[in-house]
Formats: structure tokens, C-alpha cells, sequence
């Protein structure tokens, strides 16, 4: 079954070119002009993805995203190109965030490395329950997370941001390592992004600012973590 998408975008040309791109190469395409009706449409379509802009004349894309980023994947497209809307659309949940004009090849790849990280096998230690400590213990064969024994709701790129620091723990990684590992694409953008899911890993999982998951001055991240 080919994968659905929603394009959710006011400007024709932009709306057009997205949605004529993705139908030849494959997916399963829907468009609407119309912020409003973003909720409506996600809810009789389904998508697997939604393409979202941040500006409507009638509403705003981040409280769209809000509302369904824990629910479905989301990509932002949109003119609003600063650091702090960037943080924001990931802060909201938002998976990836494309600022315009872009490249519509870049779109592509983006979408399909973003489907393409479903799909990854996960593999690591033999046990199925690893206990980091502090609460916190991580169910590697059915991906989950909980915190003194509640489950805790990760997005996928922030449960395979932590699981990449967990099978390699006490190697530092750089953003830019990080961004190419767990988003599985030469990124080209602002490295905040692996800065705002550390920051949400560490607000879900009630981690201090570097316990267990460490920042290194100038170098990045790591996870501090001995299972002797």
C-alpha cells in the first residue's frame, strides 16, 4: 500500500508542486488549500505524513502541529525562517522543518529518509529491558521507555535519538554525526534541531540538564551510562 501524504499549503504553486512531485513518486496524495480544514482532513484521510505550513490567513500551522504531532509525522514548509520559529515548529513536535524557497529534490529526500527511519531494524543487546537508572528503564525489542514504571510517550526521531546514544554510550557524538545518523540524510540546516530533542528527551524522561545524558563544551552529546 502506497504511503499517504497531506499537503497542507494556501499557495497554489508551492501546494501544486509538492503534491504533483509526491504523486510520481508514488504516494498517495491529498491537498488543501485551507488551514482550517487541516484538522477535518487528517481525520477521514489518515495520512502517514503531513506537509504543513506555518501561515494561514485564517490560522496557525503551529497549533496545528501541535495538535497532531503526536499522532502523525509532520514536516513543516514555511517562509518563517528564523532559529527561534525553527525551535518552536520542533518544540510543537514537528519532525523536520523546511524553510522556502527550498529545492523540491531536498523535500524529497527528506520525506523519504523520514519513512525510511520507520523501517530500521533495531537491534543491540540481547536483553529486552535495560535499567538506566534515575527511574528510568527502556524496553529495546518493543521500543518503549518508562520513568518510575508510567510509560513515557516518545515521538520516533527522540526514541531513536536515544537509542543511538544508548547502543553507543560513553562515545561522544558531534550534531552534525548525530543529525546524520539518527535523521539518515546530510543535513542541511540548523543543528538546534538535535539540540531541541535532547531538550525534550531530557523534560520527558525528568533528567537533569547532563545526567545521564551529558553535553560536552563544544563537541556535542553523550550518554554517560555503565551497565557493570
Amino acid at each position: 500500500m502506497n504511503k499517504k501524504l497531506l499537503v497542507v499549503e494556501d499557495e497554489y504553486s508551492i501546494n501544486d508542486i509538492l503534491t504533483l512531485t509526491f504523486k510520481k513518486e508514488g504516494y498517495e496524495v491529498r491537498s488543501i488549500f485551507d488551514g482550517k480544514r487541516a484538522l477535518d482532513e487528517i481525520k477521514e484521510f489518515n495520512p502517514d505524513m503531513i506537509l504543513l505550513d506555518a501561515m494561514f490567513p485564517d490560522c496557525d500551522g503551529f497549533e496545528i502541529c501541535k495538535q497532531i504531532s503526536d499522532k502523525h509525522l509532520v514536516i513543516m514548509i514555511t517562509a518563517k525562517d528564523t532559529i527561534f520559529d525553527r525551535v518552536l515548529g520542533l518544540e510543537l513536535g514537528a519532525d523536520d522543518y523546511i524553510t522556502k524557497p527550498f529545492e523540491i529534490k531536498e523535500v524529497v529526500v527528506r520525506v523519504k529518509a523520514l519513512f525510511r527511519s520507520l523501517k530500521k531494524e533495531i537491534g543491540g543487546p540481547e536483553e529486552s529491558i535495560i535499567k538506566l537508572g534515575q527511574g528510568i528503564s527502556v524496553d529495546v525489542k518493543g521500543e518503549r521507555v518508562f520513568k518510575d514504571s508510567v510509560a513515557v510517550l516518545l515521538k520516533r526521531k527522540e526514541w531513536e535519538l536515544l537509542f543511538y546514544l544508548l547502543m553507543n554510550r560513553n562515545q561522544v557524538f558531534s550534531r552534525e554525526e548525530l543529525l546524520n545518523k539518527v535523521w539518515d540524510y546530510e543535513y542541511c540546516g540548523d543543528t538546534r534541531t538535535v539540540d531541541v530533542h535532547i531538550r525534550r528527551l531530557r523534560a520527558k524522561l525528568g533528567l537533569e540538564k547532563d545526567s545521564l545524558i551529558e553535553t560536552v563544551f563544544g563537541r556535542g552529546y553523550v550518554m554517560r551510562y555503565n551497565d557493570d
